[in-house]
């Protein structure tokens, strides 16, 4: 850990090296409206791959199995919302696997933008274009609520705001799985970049993506003020970071099913 050395008062301290770098706050490029489609389509496309090689699949399959296991769910019916699902592999991979473990339902993937839509709906997805800040569902009206990789694109009081949002529409679980900030990461995501891709969208985003991630602290103290779920932090291989909220106190109103977004 990094130790603050002596400092004239009022100035600013320096800190000795530290694996995890300080969180940044800077838009990503893909967070920009007006890019061209062709090179958003591109960066998706190189993103599954990235979802793929670095884990982020295999982890949030392993997190879907243990929430159908703790809520023994096997056999019946389940609806489940990606939030900011991008190009919709993540959330088919989930209906894939669900599935293919005799589990029915509905997987629904929301995303604001366009070309991420476009694209989601071609994974035979239920998909709503929509704000992950005012999510067009009703109260604890979906089993479980994801977010992927998605998280670290907010700060301050949207970051709160997100989390209490995806927290309101889930009537069992939430499921935030993102990066953990770590100088290795960053260093190795620069290097598998430079290595895989042209993409500048990737190339730029990737690495300050890791930079924008968490701690395990930072995402204990982002859940503490839900206290109707009881929330544990995971890690797995590859600096990932899962954040999981089960519901400990029932939903006030579950009556409206995911299949009925009131949004667009």
């Amino acid at each position: 850990m990094a130790r603050p050395l002596d400092s004239p008062e009022g100035a600013e301290p320096f800190m000795l090296w530290s694996w995890t770098p300080t969180r940044r706050d800077e838009p990503e490029l893909m967070d920009a409206p007006g890019l061209p489609e062709a090179e958003v389509a591109d960066a998706y496309r190189v993103l599954r791959r990235v979802n793929r090689q670095l884990g982020h699949l295999r982890s949030i399959e392993r997190e879907l199995r243990v929430f159908l296991d703790e809520d023994r769910l096997t056999g019946g019916r389940v609806s489940i919302l990606d939030v900011g699902s991008g190009s919709g592999d993540l959330p088919r991979a989930l209906r894939e696997r669900s599935e293919g473990w005799g589990i029915g339902g509905v997987v629904v993937a929301l995303d604001r933008d366009p070309t991420a839509v476009a694209l989601a709906r071609r994974q035979r997805l239920e998909v709503v274009q929509g704000d992950a800040l005012r999510l067009p569902f009703a109260d604890g009206s979906i089993d479980l609520v994801t977010a992927i990789k998605f998280a670290h694109h907010f700060h301050g009081e949207d970051l709160h705001r997100l989390l209490a949002e995806m927290a309101r529409v889930a009537r069992r679980r939430v499921v935030v799985l993102d990066i953990r900030r770590h100088w290795l990461a960053y260093w190795g995501f620069v290097a598998w970049s430079r290595l895989a891709t042209r993409n500048r969208l990737v190339r730029f985003d990737g690495p300050l993506s890791v930079l924008r991630g968490f701690t395990a602290g930072e995402l204990v103290e982002l859940a503490r003020p839900l206290l109707k779920f009881a929330w544990t932090v995971r890690s797995y291989a590859g600096f990932q970071l899962v954040l999981v909220g089960r519901r400990v106190v029932p939903p006030a109103s579950a009556s409206r099913r995911p299949e009925e977004p009131s949004g667009p």
